[in-house]
């Protein structure tokens, strides 16, 4: 009978002191935090740099570009070195057909980005695409080219490059032909 009594006990103190949906945030002391509208405080520049990017992959990803692309210069504004935060404005001003301003964030990222072939082919093939919308094919030629010269296998690279293989012959042969490609 004792043990049932403090199985039931335990239970009950384990209820309202397990259950409870307080979130407690502690914080060093002589630090201030401030929250405005409900979000999250952030006491690092750099976790609240990952979360502004995070917001702006999930914003990304469902297509709203305007969220991501205001996502990013929050995620910039906090660390100005994250390159990802520029790549994904980068892709966010292209998806908005603003080629032109995406050039600036691409570059950025790449000279930011780390020692990784893969990555830096990705961010060559990006400004390739912005060059390539702007019909500044022979500097788009240059970013696939480098982009190859990271990853052989880039195959947005080499699709890239036969559409401005396209695009000169047609301009050799006297017709124009408007292509747009939204990577």
């Amino acid at each position: 009978m004792k043990k049932l009594l403090f199985i039931f006990f335990a239970i009950f103190i384990f209820a309202l002191c397990g259950c409870s949906k307080k979130v407690i945030v502690v914080q060093p002391s002589g630090e201030k935090s401030s929250s405005s509208e409900g979000e999250m405080t952030f006491n690092d520049n750099t976790t609240a740099s990952t979360h502004h990017l995070q917001q702006a992959k999930m914003f990304y990803a469902r297509d709203k570009f305007k969220q991501a692309l205001q996502h990013c210069e929050k995620a910039i504004h906090f660390d100005s070195r994250n390159w990802e935060a520029y790549y994904y404005l980068g892709l966010s001003m292209q998806k908005r057909k603003e080629y032109a301003r995406s050039i600036e964030p691409l570059n950025s990222g790449l000279k930011l980005s780390p020692d990784n072939k893969l990555i830096k082919a990705e961010l060559h093939c990006a400004m390739g695409i912005s060059w390539e919308n702007l019909g500044q094919y022979e500097e788009a030629h240059k970013q696939y080219d480098s982009a190859l010269e990271n990853n052989p296998n880039s195959d947005v690279a080499r699709k890239g490059k036969n559409r401005l293989k396209v695009e000169k012959t047609l301009k050799n042969w006297g017709k124009d032909k408007e292509i747009e490609y939204e990577g």
